[in-house]
């Protein structure tokens, strides 16, 4: 089952996962990690619009298939085809798998084909959304077609842990040139592709953000790594699904380690299965949308 994200920015538009497979997009670089200077003054927050028409139909050509999903935010609006429930709760609430309980069955094995715009005089507003007010907007979706009603509870959750494995952690620090100003810094991001990620300039947290995803489950940080860091892990997904046209065999794939393996040789790092409290979406109620 494949999935495209609809968050820019943080995920960008366009951006593909292959939810079924941990996570196989190539995402351009990512750059939330050095911010710029405040400016004198902030501009004004932009209130969000709200969606006008929300269209919501069954999909029915790919039931019992692993059908492609897409999920994606449209100049005036969003789109999605084949789309369970579940996957848009995700998205909407920018949850890991195993965060959410109280879903019924058919919000997982039942999908569908919305579409939803906003009215003319706000595309303009609408252009200008952070990913956080397109996950709010996603709410409405689901809030007002599929009468959502859902609460927040702090519960004991499977995580992985990380912490420094023996023999110290194999991480390059970044060190920022005092001869750049700061304007000129290209700033940290991560890429991302089937069996990597490339990191420049990033902090331990936010590669952990992105080795969630990777995982399905989140990674809690006991490393006490605080610096900024450029490293690259490339590990053997277990699909083997790394395959390309220039190692038709897969034996590059073959000969890397699982991500876990990879996380300590290659890292110094280990991840370690625990649990931990964690936030998680209870549903009390949601429903299969009326008709159009």
């Amino acid at each position: 089952m494949v999935a495209r994200s609809a968050f820019p920015r943080h995920f960008n538009r366009g951006l593909t996962l292959l939810t079924a497979l941990v996570l196989v997009a190539l995402a351009p670089a990512v750059r939330a990690q050095t911010q710029a200077p405040a400016a004198a003054t902030a501009p004004a927050a932009i209130q969000p619009p709200s969606f006008d028409v929300i269209s919501v139909k069954p999909n029915k050509t790919s039931i019992g298939s692993h059908g492609l999903i897409t999920t994606e935010f449209t100049a005036d609006g969003f789109r999605g085809t084949n789309v369970p429930v579940h996957t848009l709760l995700l998205q909407a609430y920018g949850l890991h798998e195993g965060e959410s309980v109280g879903e019924p069955a058919w919000a997982n094995s039942e999908v569908f084909d919305i579409e939803a715009k906003v009215a003319g005089p706000d595309v303009a507003a609408f252009s200008k959304l952070d990913s956080d007010q397109l996950q709010a907007m996603l709410r409405q979706i689901l809030a007002e077609r599929f009468g959502l009603v859902a609460h927040r509870e702090t519960r004991e959750l499977p995580v992985y842990a990380m912490s420094v494995a023996k023999g110290g952690p194999k991480l390059k620090e970044f060190v920022f040139d005092p001869a750049v100003p700061a304007s000129a810094r290209r700033g940290g991001g991560v890429q991302m592709s089937m069996g990597m990620i490339a990191a420049h300039e990033c902090t331990i947290p936010y590669f952990l953000s992105m080795l969630s995803r990777q995982l399905g489950r989140t990674v809690v940080d006991r490393t006490g790594l605080t610096g900024n860091y450029d490293f690259t892990l490339r590990w053997s997904p277990d699909n083997g699904a790394t395959t390309s046209s220039n190692d038709p065999a897969g034996t590059q794939a073959d000969a890397l380690p699982s991500i876990f393996s990879a996380v300590q040789e290659q890292l110094g790092l280990k991840l370690e299965s625990t649990k931990a409290p964690a936030s998680v979406l209870v549903v009390d109620h949601i429903e299969r949308p009326s008709q159009n």
